[in-house]
């Protein structure tokens, strides 16, 4: 993912990611964590997901039927399966090394602008 593609939603996403790389996000965790609207999420995600960043996969397909707790899988229970995301090995290293990049091109802000500064009351 180029740094035009590096919408604001999408460095959230990344930075939210990166905190944990192993874990997985369902779409509601991911708007939570990481701040963002369900209108900037799922295009970032899509994007993240066309350049390797992100893998997905439905719930049955992450957990099987039974989620290990006993209850019933998620059409059985009359609702349909959440969409898991997760950052793959590629993303997580594109997507650090994009950040860095980013970081490193954003101009520092002058360490002390003149309209900040108190008015000098000698008048030096």
């Amino acid at each position: 993912m180029d740094q035009k593609h590096l919408t604001p939603a999408a460095v959230r996403l990344a930075q939210t990611f990166l905190e944990d790389p192993t874990r997985r996000f369902y779409a509601t965790e991911l708007m939570e964590a990481a701040h963002v609207s369900s209108g900037s999420l799922y295009p970032a995600l899509a994007r993240m997901e066309k350049s390797g960043w992100v893998a997905a996969a439905d719930e049955n397909d992450v957990e099987g039927e039974d989620e290990g707790n006993g209850d019933p899988a998620p059409r059985k229970r009359g609702r349909p399966a959440r969409r898991y995301y997760w950052m793959t090995g590629d993303g997580v290293r594109e997507a650090h090394l994009a950040l860095v990049e980013l970081s490193e091109s954003v101009r520092p802000p002058a360490s002390s602008p003149g309209w900040l500064l108190p008015p000098n009351p000698e008048g030096a």
